[in-house]
């Protein structure tokens, strides 16, 4: 296509700054003008109000709604189609960096359409000078970006508020807050199911009640230092437990999972927590280590265990662990004698003959299997479950389970140290 600008030679036949810059002019020309990117060559003014005259723009400015005329006559310039709200932003981020030396400048922001329409556009300009410095004249181009910056902007709010936050059913055990970075934590969201702290969700948001006042005292430290540390190690989420007091003074146990939220330069932002009460779980998981520890001062576990539950309805089990397979079937290493009022002898299953999981009944036993298989990979201690067993009769009956994970120094778990309890009767009356 022909120019949009003339070339002009001066006296001695050399060149002008301006057919330096565009030299190639008419090569980028067939390039961008079937390309979605604009180009301009915008003419630089000495005020602190620049409106960016265009000395050149290609074709494809028609994909703006204007034409090349529009902006070559001067009746049109190019801060004219800026965005209202955006126009001081560009000038000010442009001024900058000439003052600064920068020969480059990238810059998203929205422009208006003949048509009325705003749409978003990144653009990229080399910043031209002449031997004296002084800025001459911005070499550039403005790219749609209107569908990615839309997709972003909703994704980032839904992340903020929403997708985070909305989608969790209040009805469920698992409580919600969105924290701000300031001390003892006030809230920008509780989920409506905070009221089992004996507090409404307004009161959070309000400021009527911050959640570091709900911490108990004994934990606060441990809590505010834990947060402190994975802010600055860059940590995404953590998980921690501790205690808090509720309203009417009822201390209960959570399980907090933090997922720390940062901004485009790594700045924290937000917590959001999902606190979960554990106070049952972590009763029976501080009831059982005492037990366990207070019998190995005794004598030695499995004679301790023997001694304490034989004569007892509680039947007592050691098992070994299989890791690497999520469908165990837990080979016994010790069992209580009172097995047998379940049919079965303490030789069935020391034997190898028979492996705990071939008791269970079928359609409870991959539920177990996935539950304990979750609490070991999470690093839990304490595993608690009702399910069926078959007797060694054929008939079937409820137990409940509470069972410890057992850990070496590394960490792994090496045997799961548990009782099983009948509780067909409590089942059959729906207690």
């Amino acid at each position: 296509m022909g120019s949009n600008i003339s070339v002009k030679n001066d006296d001695n036949g050399s060149e002008s700054v301006l057919g330096k810059v565009l030299d190639r002019k008419e090569v980028l020309e067939k390039i961008i003008d079937n390309s979605p990117v604009i180009a301009f060559l915008w003419k630089a003014e000495d005020t602190s109000e620049e409106k960016w005259p265009v000395e050149y723009v290609s074709g494809n400015v028609s994909l703006l709604g204007y034409t090349v005329e529009d902006f070559i006559s001067g009746r049109l310039l190019y801060a004219d189609i800026v965005h209202p709200d955006d126009l001081k932003m560009v000038g000010e981020a442009l001024r900058q960096r000439c003052r600064q030396g920068g020969d480059f400048f990238d810059q998203e922001y929205r422009i208006i359409l003949k048509s009325g329409d705003v749409r978003w556009v990144d653009e990229r300009t080399y910043i031209q000078r002449d031997d004296a410095g002084n800025v001459t004249h911005y070499q550039g181009t403005i790219f749609d970006i209107t569908e990615q910056k839309n997709n972003d902007l909703a994704f980032d709010e839904a992340v903020r508020k929403q997708r985070y936050l909305e989608d969790i059913i209040n009805n469920s055990s698992t409580m919600v807050f969105l924290w701000r970075v300031e001390e003892f934590w006030p809230a920008d969201y509780a989920s409506e199911n905070v009221s089992k702290l004996g507090y409404s969700a307004e009161d959070f948001v309000l400021g009527r009640i911050v959640y570091g006042d709900l911490i108990h005292s004994d934990d606060y430290g441990m809590v505010k230092d834990t947060l402190a540390e994975k802010c600055e190690d860059g940590s995404d989420n953590y998980t921690q437990e501790y205690r808090v007091i509720t309203k009417d003074g009822k201390l209960l146990w959570v399980d907090e999972k933090t997922f720390i939220l940062r901004d485009k330069d790594g700045n924290v932002t937000h917590f959001q927590g999902i606190v979960q009460d554990i106070t049952k779980q972590k009763e029976s998981e501080i009831a059982l280590k005492v037990a366990l520890e207070k019998q190995a001062e005794l004598l030695d576990r499995k004679k301790a265990l023997e001694k304490i539950i034989n004569h007892s309805p509680v039947v007592a089990f050691l098992w070994r662990t299989d890791l690497e397979d999520e469908k165990e079937l837990w080979p016994v290493e010790f069992v209580s004698d009172n097995i047998t009022q379940f049919g079965y002898t303490v030789d069935d299953f020391l034997s190898g003959d028979l492996l705990y999981g071939n008791i269970i009944n079928p359609e409870d036993l991959p539920e177990v299997q996935m539950e304990l298989s979750d609490i070991c990979r999470e690093g839990g201690k304490v595993f608690v479950k009702e399910y069926r067993i078959r007797t060694k009769s054929g008939g079937e009956r409820w137990v409940e389970e509470q069972t410890f994970v057992q850990r070496n120094d590394e960490g792994v778990v090496t045997n799961y140290q548990g009782v099983i309890q009948d509780i067909t009767e409590r089942k059959e009356k729906g207690c």
